[in-house]
């Protein structure tokens, strides 16, 4: 299955790794609800793209960006 939607696969991830937004705001060192606006593509320029990959990496994603 293919999910195109990068905040539904992080959700998903997030629940089965027992990651909460604290976890993720850690490893891109910005505030929970920064993380939450990356995630949901409200922040769109290019460190939240970098930022994106950091997130996805973190939860063994293979994520790549569409241009």
């Amino acid at each position: 299955m293919l999910i195109k939607d990068f905040e539904e696969i992080v959700l998903v991830q997030m629940h089965r790794q027992k990651k909460n937004w604290k976890d993720l705001a850690k490893v891109i060192n910005t505030s929970d609800t920064y993380v939450k606006q990356v995630v949901k593509g409200i922040q769109n320029g290019e460190k939240a793209k970098e930022y994106r990959q950091k997130i996805a990496e973190y939860l063994g994603i293979v994520f790549i960006e569409e241009e």
